[in-house]
């Protein structure tokens, strides 16, 4: 049963065995995922992405105290558990929550439920992947073991700007958001940048995934708020087409209260946007800390501010581009990849 490295998929993704050598797929809905639980042991070690699904809570279950368990930190998959969800929302999409429930209630539907490993299991979990120290210390916290950190992200800076490596800004525009989520606190931002005299800039909303009751109230606030100022992205876009958006926006707003849109505010910070996370955000003060140029959306995005809705200075961006790059790199990201390798297969 033992190959060198065994990937589990739903029924629906795609089977990618023959593209890497000794790679071999399973798929959680056969038989032969059941085999693979009986046989666990004969593994060094294994690694979940995210914690969303019910074939991962029979992994931890299954797994032997000597094989190492690794867990790519998805978000979602901790920040999204009911006992701690509601604390990063804010008053108005736990408004937008509270009127979602009356709906569902008033026409006698279930209320939605969300797969949650039982947070018992959390503590077979041996090493956090992520690169973000602050949501490590959430999780440490949050678990109450003796996790450990190891640094991952999934992209180098290379490939999340593509073909845009040597560009900048080259719009107006102002994106705010990521999702059709409540996490995204859109009415927030729709809030304050309605406060601003605008010009010809659009407000650009990506929607294209999310919940689509979500998406139908953002889309009926934003026209009226913004009529043919508000750019809802609806459908899903090839990531060079995305990447071109970002780059006609000098702005980008996420209030997000809870970490979000990582690549979406690299790929801003890269082109010399102006960026704003919330004060409530641990992405603020991580920015902050490795010396980027980024700003408060509850300090520092206010018509009394001049700069508020102005790019970066050419000095900013590539200040943030030199950081960026030595973190995010191809290069330092393979040492740090190896680095992950090494610890799990020791």
């Amino acid at each position: 049963m033992c190959s060198e490295f065994i990937v589990v998929t739903h029924s629906y993704a795609p089977d990618c065995s023959d593209k890497f050598e000794g790679l071999q797929t399973i798929r959680a809905d056969r038989e032969e995922f059941q085999n693979l639980l009986q046989h666990l042991g004969d593994y060094k070690a294994i690694v979940l992405h995210g914690l969303f699904y019910p074939w991962q809570e029979s992994v931890l279950r299954a797994v032997p105290n000597h094989v190492k368990v690794a867990w790519v930190f998805w978000g979602g998959d901790i920040y999204g558990r009911k006992d701690i969800a509601a604390n990063y929302l804010s008053t108005s999409s736990q408004w937008l929550q509270r009127k979602q429930d009356i709906k569902r209630l008033i026409k006698g539907k279930k209320e939605l439920s969300r797969f949650e490993i039982p947070y018992e299991l959390l503590q077979r979990i041996d090493y956090c992947l992520t690169d973000i120290p602050e949501d490590f210390a959430f999780v440490k916290k949050y678990f109450n073991s003796d996790i450990k950190e190891l640094w991952y992200n999934y992209y180098s800076v290379e490939e999340t700007i593509g073909e845009l490596v040597n560009a900048e800004h080259d719009g107006d525009n102002i994106l705010l958001g990521n999702s059709s989520s409540l996490e995204c606190n859109h009415i927030d931002g729709m809030r304050q940048l309605k406060k601003f005299k605008l010009g010809s800039s659009k407000i650009v909303v990506p929607l294209s995934y999310g919940e689509s009751w979500i998406r139908k109230a953002i889309l009926k606030k934003g026209r009226r708020m913004f009529g043919d100022r508000f750019m809802p992205l609806i459908s899903f876009i090839p990531r060079p087409e995305y990447n071109r958006i970002i780059q006609s926006c000098s702005v980008v707003v996420m209030p997000h209260y809870r970490p979000q849109a990582f690549g979406n505010i690299l790929t801003a910070l890269w082109l010399g946007s102006r960026v704003y996370l919330s004060n409530r955000n641990p992405l603020l003060p991580f920015f902050k800390r490795i010396g980027t140029v980024i700003f408060s959306f509850e300090d520092d995005l206010s018509p009394d501010n001049q700069t508020s809705l102005s790019p970066l200075s050419v000095d900013q961006m590539e200040q943030n581009r030199k950081i960026i790059a030595s973190i995010y790199g191809r290069d330092a990201m393979h040492k740090k990849n190896l680095e992950i390798v090494n610890v799990l297969n020791s």
